[in-house]
């Protein structure tokens, strides 16, 4: 008899011990998480970012008549993407969906759209509530989670201070090569030169990089920066003008707005900054065009560096609205400037044959 007993109380304990445990989980932008800036949306934004609500029952038993509230903050429009669940809808600024059953072990996760603000006068932190009301086998349960967002302002000013900059570079560029009459340095010979390597930059180099970028991940910029910088050290050592580098890739934009339709007012002075900083520091190490191996990469980690770190802290928010994450943004200038290092060093050997073989 105590035997039984026994045996009936640990069947009750072990019926009473097994509970259903509801885990939380909200995740938005809906982006690469290894490139983009997490729980950030910016202001003013043309477009609905995408977000995810996650539920793990991670318990021992099922939880079933389950109803989940989201609550958007500022009002912000909701869209319902298009997804699995049916039982889904948005009332103002809430989400609400029903699931039947969430087994034990398993999750189950919605999918939503918010449009940001139009503006904001300064970035803040708004909270995204969701209540979720349950039933199992002990009764019914109601759970909280707030996911804390933070809302930027759209960037404007850097925008207008961008194209205020590229517009003043240009003029600034033009002014100083008509008075110390830079462009009549230029033979026929050295513009043709510059014309054909900066179609290979613009056209048949870039062709490849967006063709076969994403087969190689976050090392898909070596495709572009390596041959850039070769074809940059050669151009310096064949042509042997000062202005050669800022000449080169403003006709590599020029090229990429016929072919690609780039927009020249934003980017024309990026790709003269590119050149101004390589010609600078011919200058800066008297006139060595790129004659010695060591100078070579170093051309090449400067222009490398300057053009990924424009993009992605400058061109990237300020024209897209975008943010990527800072780890991965600083990841890919460094490996922008290894290829720098690569392409000036094939560079070098290159436009040295190449020099040889003019004379």
């Amino acid at each position: 008899m105590k035997r039984f007993i026994c045996i009936l109380f640990l069947i009750l304990f072990i019926a009473h011990s097994a509970v259903a445990e509801l885990d939380i989980g909200m995740t938005i932008p809906l982006k690469s998480l290894d490139v983009y800036q997490p729980d950030r949306l910016v202001a003013g934004v043309e477009w609905h970012e995408r977000g995810k609500v996650t539920l793990n029952n991670t318990g021992d038993i099922p939880i079933q008549d389950v109803e989940i509230t989201l609550v958007v903050p500022l009002h912000m429009n909701v869209t319902l993407p298009d997804q699995a669940f049916t039982d889904i809808r948005v009332e103002d600024d809430r989400v609400i969906v029903r699931i039947e059953e969430i087994k034990p072990g398993e999750s189950s996760a919605f999918f939503f759209a918010v449009m940001p603000p139009d503006s904001i006068e300064f970035r803040k932190t708004v909270s995204f509530s969701i209540s979720v009301k349950y039933k199992d086998s002990a009764g019914i349960h109601t759970k909280e989670y707030s996911h804390d967002v933070e809302i930027v302002p759209p960037p404007s000013w850097i925008t207008y201070g961008t194209i205020l900059a590229s517009i003043l570079l240009i003029f600034i560029v033009f002014i100083v090569a008509r008075k110390f009459r830079v462009l009549e340095m230029f033979t026929t010979i050295d513009l043709i030169t510059i014309a054909l390597l900066a179609a290979l930059i613009g056209i048949v180099f870039r062709w490849f990089w967006q063709t076969f970028n994403d087969l190689l991940g976050p090392l898909g910029g070596l495709l572009f920066t390596i041959p850039t910088a070769v074809l940059m050290i050669a151009a310096l050592q064949l042509v042997r003008k000062p202005g050669t580098a800022t000449l080169l890739f403003t006709v590599v934009e020029l090229v990429a707005m016929v072919v690609w339709g780039t927009n020249i007012t934003i980017w024309l002075g990026w790709y003269m900054g590119e050149g101004l900083v390589v010609d600078a520091l011919v200058l800066l190490f008297k006139r060595d065009y790129g004659d010695r191996r060591s100078t070579a990469m170093i051309y090449g980690v400067a222009r490398s560096a300057f053009s990924y770190w424009a993009f992605y802290f400058l061109f990237a928010p300020a024209i897209w609205k975008v943010y990527y994450a800072p780890w991965y943004a600083w990841t890919e200038v460094g490996i922008a400037c290894i290829g720098g290092i690569i392409g000036g060093a094939i560079g070098y050997d290159i436009a040295k044959r190449m020099r040889g073989a003019v004379l």
